[in-house]
């Protein structure tokens, strides 16, 4: 049997197909800016199924109705729904809803609450099933998820954005696409504390560029000024937060300044998942690190405690960009489990 799981982002689509006969796992990711126009979903999707080729079966989960493009959520679930089902066969594709089952294109526009941004529970609800005890952090290209899983039940306060946003289960910012100043307001430049401009020169992709730490294949977004994505480039687009150019220093002082940034960010995330963690509890859980910004939680953590999201595919083997797609892995691997 072959499912392709399917994670559909305002931004990015995740898919990963799984052949449950040989044990493979291939996956796949394609910048996707759906809140321009939902035709570049249908054309992403296709894409991505001239690539995968034949399948069994679809599992999807969203968040892409939250995009501007849609009036209210409603719609933008029913709109994704009704093009899924366009494009393949509606007996082949099921929709991941908040109860960990799956929808069918007329029951999952009705129950559009229970679908609505459910992608970090399907990852949890996955990750439930192999580690009884531990803190799932996804950290995307514009948002964080922090997951508490105790005794192999998810241990959450909310459940759609608004009340995650709430009660600090979800930070909205990411390693791609987040404003700098959403992260830091101000930071040291020449022994004081300066103020960055309130302006979209550049986005924490930048830093990770000039740290050199966002692999390649994943720095799929495009930058604020059309330029290139290089270390210099990115520490130009930098500078302007500051009302400097480049060449008014050499590049290790924006380097400096980078590290700064993501030390803040660093700390931020560190803080949301102690807070949760602690009144969940006593002792040390593994970290489960997913997304594209994983590499900030096993730096965070030193390695310790950090687990990471491939051991949980035991015999599967994977391509090398599984990477962000561990939730369209995840709720392809939930609807395998529905029909044996």
């Amino acid at each position: 049997m072959k499912i392709v799981g399917w994670d559909i982002g305002g931004a990015n689509l995740k898919a990963s197909i799984i052949n449950f006969k040989n044990y493979k796992i291939k996956s796949n990711q394609i910048y996707c800016p759906i809140w321009l126009n939902i035709e570049n979903l249908r054309k992403s999707i296709i894409s991505i199924k001239n690539n995968f080729g034949n399948c069994d079966y679809h599992a999807v989960t969203m968040t892409a109705e939250l995009v501007d493009v849609f009036k209210n959520k409603k719609i933008g679930v029913k709109k994704i729904i009704e093009l899924f089902c366009k494009i393949f066969p509606e007996k082949k594709v099921f929709f991941y809803s908040k109860n960990a089952n799956f929808l069918k294109r007329k029951d999952a526009i009705l129950n559009h609450d229970n679908v609505s941004s459910m992608n970090w529970h399907a990852s949890a609800t996955f990750i439930s099933k192999h580690i009884k005890n531990c803190m799932l952090v996804d950290i995307g290209s514009s948002t964080t998820d922090i997951v508490p899983i105790k005794n192999k039940e998810i241990i959450v306060k909310g459940f759609n954005d608004s009340e995650r946003l709430s009660n600090g289960e979800l930070i909205y910012f990411g390693v791609l696409r987040t404003p700098i100043t959403s992260v830091v307001k101000k930071i040291h430049f020449k022994r004081k504390k300066q103020i960055l401009i309130q302006e979209n020169f550049a986005d924490i992709a930048d830093v990770y560029r000039v740290l050199n730490k966002l692999p390649k294949n994943m720095d799929v977004i495009s930058t604020q000024d059309k330029k290139p994505k290089n270390p210099v480039a990115s520490a130009r687009r930098i500078a302007r937060l500051l009302a400097k150019d480049y060449e008014d220093e050499k590049f290790k002082e924006w380097k400096k300044i980078s590290i700064e940034i993501e030390s803040a960010q660093k700390k931020i995330i560190l803080n949301a998942i102690q807070k949760i963690k602690k009144k969940i509890f006593k002792n040390s859980v593994p970290i489960i690190g997913l997304g594209v910004g994983s590499f900030l939680i096993k730096e965070i953590y030193n390695n310790k405690n950090y687990f990471p999201f491939n051991k949980t595919l035991k015999n599967f083997t994977t391509n090398k960009k599984l990477l962000n797609c561990e939730t369209a892995v995840s709720v392809a691997f939930l609807l395998y489990s529905n029909f044996k």
